[in-house]
């Protein structure tokens, strides 16, 4: 059987072919109610368009293309995902583009955009969730989706327990004796974040402090630790929910002459690269292995779209180092 063409699709739609022309190419002068009518018709007679055959068209090298968003772009973590994940990807002759975007409703903008241009053969969300009718639109235009670093039960995803993470966070300082601690997390916007709170919440003694910062970066760390100082003078552990944070946490308590980890102990989360040079103990998460579990299965999905990757939760593992007592 021959495959379809839009004549077939606007003859099931009962419409035009340049409606249909206008569905596929992401035009704005179709109605809802129109584009939902092509979408289901080319759904149902498994029309598939040819995003290579647009690129050249249009003179665009013909490669194929994944485009993953991702908040907070510019810190550490992502940094060491997308290098594992591009790595992997152009061994395979594909292009990865990234879009930095700084909330879920940012990330749907882009996400409606890619879907109406057609311009790349997958997706990787980080940190980002999709809704189901958005998951079936990618579907229906055979665009595999999988997540990173966010629990997701719509597309295939690798994950941590985060919410594990913010306990284990209050309970390696509890171990180690502090017993008046504070948790620095990111904006609460992020999933992530709100996870290791709540998790710090559940473990930490009765009397601890959550601050959040906008930013996730040393200077915000530091700035944050001064505060706590000033209110929270019997302060004696400080957890972060990402590495940056903690090293503006001893900064600022070096500046202040605090000593390290007699006085306050801190503990960092992801173990980015130079932390055993800082001598900080952290929470690892296997950030390498986010970017290789994406890459080989948004590859996978782009051969096989039928395939059904299983998701997959990785552990965390505590690594002790000269910011924290011996347990």
């Amino acid at each position: 059987m021959s495959s379809p063409t839009i004549y077939d699709i606007a003859a099931r739609a009962g419409v035009g072919i340049a409606t249909v022309s206008r569905v596929i190419n992401g035009s704005r002068r179709v109605s809802d109610k129109t584009r939902k009518s092509v979408q289901k018709a080319m759904g149902e007679l498994d029309f598939r368009p040819n995003n290579a055959a647009r690129r050249l068209a249009a003179g665009a090298p013909n490669r194929a293309r994944v485009v993953a968003l991702m908040p907070f772009f510019t810190t550490s973590f992502y940094f060491t995902v997308c290098k594992t994940l591009s790595q992997k990807l152009s061994s395979e002759n594909t292009d990865l583009v990234l879009v930095d975007v700084k909330n879920q409703e940012e990330a749907d903008r882009h996400l409606d955009r890619l879907l109406a241009e057609r311009s790349c053969e997958g997706v990787i969300l980080c940190s980002m969730d999709i809704n189901e009718e958005r998951r079936d639109q990618y579907d229906i235009l055979n665009i595999p989706l999988v997540a990173l670093d966010h629990q997701t039960e719509i597309i295939p995803h690798i994950r941590v327990d985060n919410v594990e993470g913010g306990r284990l966070l209050s309970r390696a300082l509890s171990d180690r004796g502090a017993d008046k601690q504070a948790l620095i997390i990111g904006t609460r916007s992020s999933v992530v974040f709100r996870d290791r709170e709540a998790g710090f919440c559940e473990a930490c003694p009765e009397g601890s402090r959550v601050i959040e910062t906008e930013l996730t970066d040393h200077a915000s760390g530091a700035e944050v630790t001064k505060q706590l100082l000033e209110s929270f003078p019997e302060l004696n552990g400080i957890a972060c929910a990402g590495d940056q944070l903690a090293v503006g946490a001893l900064q600022e308590l070096r500046r202040q002459g605090v000593s390290v980890p007699d006085q306050v102990q801190v503990i960092g989360f992801d173990d980015q690269p130079l932390m055993d040079v800082l001598g900080l103990t952290t929470v690892r998460q296997p950030m390498e292995k986010f970017g290789d579990w994406a890459a080989d299965r948004i590859l996978e999905l782009i051969k096989n779209p039928t395939e059904r990757p299983e998701s997959l939760v990785v552990p965390l593992e505590l690594i002790d180092r000269a910011t924290t007592k011996t347990a």
